[in-house]
């Protein structure tokens, strides 16, 4: 299998991808802006994604989530 990194205007993006899908290949979507980020703000980013499932789980009450004591007592 060959792995290709490719460029492509986002308004045409959708359908090549489609289309290299049917045939078989895989996809992965690289956003660009990713890689302009410094390792801090990588960081910083996949935290606050994290952060973001977990209160989403809590509305969800999937998860409880540590009352504000609970984290004053951890430090």
């Amino acid at each position: 299998m060959i792995t290709a990194e490719i460029k492509l205007p986002e308004k045409d993006a959708e359908l090549i991808l489609n289309v290299i899908s049917k045939l078989g290949g895989k996809v992965k979507l690289i956003d660009p802006d990713v890689h302009k980020l410094s390792p801090a703000a990588k960081k910083m980013k996949k935290d606050l994604e994290k952060a973001f499932k977990e209160v989403k789980l809590h509305q969800e009450g999937k998860i409880q989530l540590k009352t504000a004591r609970e984290l004053l007592d951890e430090l």
